[in-house]
């Protein structure tokens, strides 16, 4: 174990596909049904210049939401609504095991949430899930200015909790945004939602609890 390993002392989450998690299987069940390719569904909500314009304080949700849903029309072949309430019962739902694994870093880490975002993601925090006691920092996209995989955020995420980037790790679930967190020179685990995993590479970097 190196010196860097043992001295991490701020453990960061990303939310969607992380903290707040996806059931591929009822994802696949939901494209199938509206006849939408795989995968086409996030396609159409994230890969679009209005989500990138929104993740950064830009535009607004009503152009995010009606871009969206023309992008599903395109890729359904025809008019598909009401999808998005759908798509609402099945994202929500909190990574159990996840959850858990942040409340016992507590006790000996710094921990906090790198997100890209919208504006309402602290009221989602809050309100909904009830989860804002976990994070002692918050790092919102949408607030920045800033989203992953740039380095920049990491840094910020750094400076707000009073360390170096080294002494910080940050767990994503999308890879570019690993690579964008190493860059900012942090540690950095990719999550494939297997908590299991997760922990035993923790664990190989120092992270106790």
């Amino acid at each position: 174990m190196d010196g860097a390993s043992r001295n991490i002392a701020a453990v960061f989450f990303d939310f969607g596909g992380v903290i707040d998690s996806l059931n591929q299987e009822e994802m696949s069940q939901l494209e199938g049904r509206y006849g939408l390719p795989e995968g086409g569904f996030p396609q159409a909500m994230y890969e679009i210049p209005e989500w990138r314009a929104l993740e950064v304080g830009k535009g607004s949700e009503e152009a995010w939401l009606e871009a969206a849903g023309r992008k599903l029309d395109e890729l359904a072949g025809r008019p598909i609504p009401g999808i998005r309430e759908e798509w609402s019962r099945i994202s929500r739902r909190l990574d159990a095991p996840v959850v858990d694994l942040a409340e016992r870093l507590r006790r000996r880490y710094r921990v906090g949430l790198i997100s890209n975002a919208a504006l309402d993601l602290e009221d989602i925090l809050r309100d909904d899930l009830q989860i804002d006691h976990l994070f002692e920092v918050v790092v919102n996209s949408a607030r920045v200015g800033i989203a992953k995989p740039d380095p920049r955020i990491f840094r910020l995420a750094a400076e707000r909790v009073g360390l170096e980037p080294a002494a910080c790790l940050h767990i994503d679930d999308f890879w570019p945004n690993v690579h964008g967190a190493r860059e900012a020179g942090f540690q950095a685990i990719h999550y494939d939602g297997d908590c299991a995993v997760l922990e035993r590479e923790l664990r190989s970097l120092g992270v106790e609890w």
